[in-house]
């Protein structure tokens, strides 16, 4: 009989999963890296600057509309009558020189048109000197482009010639009637100078009268011109004298501009009325509450003669310094410190303060304390307000004299710079702009260097804030 087999009985387990760390690592670093790239394309976009030297003019290019002072002497009329010029407008004068007539009667231009032309022939000698002055400055000013200069020249040529021929009757319309039979007077100019046939009422104006009147009734400014055949009353101006080379323009200034001209001596102007060029001395002056710069001329005053207000440009140097966008200036509130409280404790050479402190017993003692000193000006220093805070008390040197932080503060301009990886505030000293940029002055406490990163919009961040670069 075979033997029954045994029947062996088999048991099955679970297999038993075990963890693969690497497959863990690799899921978290997946989800790190879809959590970074999800969040950098949905944070704002922080654009970094590196900074540049640079230069601007456009700070120290300025337009501005002046008022002009001249030294001027106004002629009135000695009696009534009709008056008759023989001189032209601009014209250099002596006081030798025949410049009008006063005619109580009105008879002398009939007088004079019937006054025989035969003994004015021949010309004087300072006629032939302006005639020949006129032609010299023509030939030396001809432009081929400018024909029309020509008939200016022809125009003037013949008024001069006119005058020359009209005086020369004058005289000896003047020496034939005799003492008895003259009704007309025959006048000069008081004082040397150049004639110009319009008043305006600012002709005594002097420096001690300058306000900002003068420049708000601009809109309303307005001459007064005498023509030859007028009748004038007695009194009456007929013309001014201007009697000297000398002569001032005056331009309102704001705080900033004292501050760029204040070390200034001299300056380039440019006349925007016809793109002349010169040097002119400048000083700062006051009037009550109000600043105005003084540019002092020595050519130029017969070209401008006619004018009481001007047009300018002041020109400067590059201004050369570091380039920083406008969007990248910010400002920082900072604690302003009296200057007398700063001082040098122990053996230490830095500055700083002596303040008021308590130890756990209450009791007081002063302790030295050197926060950074971001920039200092006649009055103040300015402190950050991490290293000393609002109601500190600070202890002058040699003195019971007290100051409480907090009591006063300022804000100072700067950029956020990121070459820690984080935002830190950095001082910018303004020296001029642009329509875009700022050029800063280099080397400040506190400030930026060359190269350096800063943030392109400060608005973007706060300090201390980590950047990702």
């Amino acid at each position: 009989m075979a033997s029954k087999k045994k029947k062996k009985r088999v048991v099955r387990y679970k297999k038993r999963h075990s963890l693969n760390i690497g497959v863990i690592i690799f899921l978290l670093i997946f989800i790190y890296i879809i959590f970074y790239v999800g969040s950098y394309f949905a944070r704002d976009k922080i654009s970094i600057y590196e900074v540049v030297e640079g230069k601007s003019a456009i700070m120290a290019n300025r337009s501005y509309n002046g008022f002009v002072i001249r030294s001027e002497t106004v002629v009135g009329a000695e009696s009534s009558g009709y008056v008759n010029f023989y001189v032209k407008n601009g014209m250099r004068v002596s006081k030798t020189s025949t410049v009008y007539t006063l005619d109580e009667s009105g008879t002398l231009a009939k007088l004079l048109e019937n006054t025989s032309d035969e003994e004015n022939e021949n010309l004087s000698a300072e006629y032939q000197e302006q005639i020949n002055d006129e032609i010299g400055h023509f030939v030396s000013q001809y432009d081929n482009v400018n024909f029309s200069n020509v008939y200016e020249f022809k125009y003037d040529l013949d008024k001069l010639l006119l005058e020359c021929i009209n005086i020369n009757k004058l005289n000896s319309l003047n020496a034939g009637m005799g003492e008895s039979g003259n009704n007309f007077q025959i006048k000069g100019s008081p004082v040397s100078g150049v004639v110009e046939f319009y008043t305006d009422g600012y002709e005594n104006i002097t420096l001690n009268d300058i306000s900002q009147e003068l420049f708000d009734n601009k809109e309303n400014y307005s001459k007064s011109n005498i023509i030859s055949g007028s009748l004038v009353e007695q009194n009456s101006p007929l013309f001014k004298v201007i009697n000297s080379e000398d002569w001032y323009i005056i331009i309102p200034l704001s705080e900033k501009e004292v501050e760029n001209y204040s070390q200034d001596t001299y300056v380039d102007v440019r006349f925007l009325k016809d793109n002349i060029t010169t040097t002119a001395g400048i000083e700062i002056i006051n009037s009550g509450e109000k600043y105005y710069g003084k540019l002092s001329f020595q050519r130029y005053m017969l070209r401008y003669s006619e004018y009481r207000y001007l047009d300018i440009q002041i020109l400067g140097q590059d201004l050369k310094g570091l380039k920083i966008p406008k969007t990248a200036v910010t400002e920082k509130s900072f604690l302003t410190i009296p200057k007398e409280y700063i001082t040098k404790g122990g053996d230490s050479s830095e500055d700083g303060f002596n303040k008021e402190t308590y130890d756990e017993n209450g009791n007081q003692f002063i302790q030295f304390v050197t926060p950074s000193i971001y920039m200092t000006d006649e009055t103040y220093c300015y402190i950050d307000e991490s290293e000393l805070k609002p109601g500190d008390v600070l202890v002058k040197t040699d003195s019971n004299s007290k100051f409480q932080l907090g009591t006063s503060s300022a804000n100072l301009k700067g950029v956020y710079n990121v070459n820690t990886g984080y935002t830190e505030f950095r001082r910018a000293e303004i020296l001029g702009e642009s329509n875009e940029y700022y050029i800063i002055k280099p080397g400040t406490p506190f400030g930026v260097q060359i190269y350096d990163h800063i943030v392109l919009d400060a608005s973007m961040v706060k300090e201390n804030q980590i950047v990702f670069q």
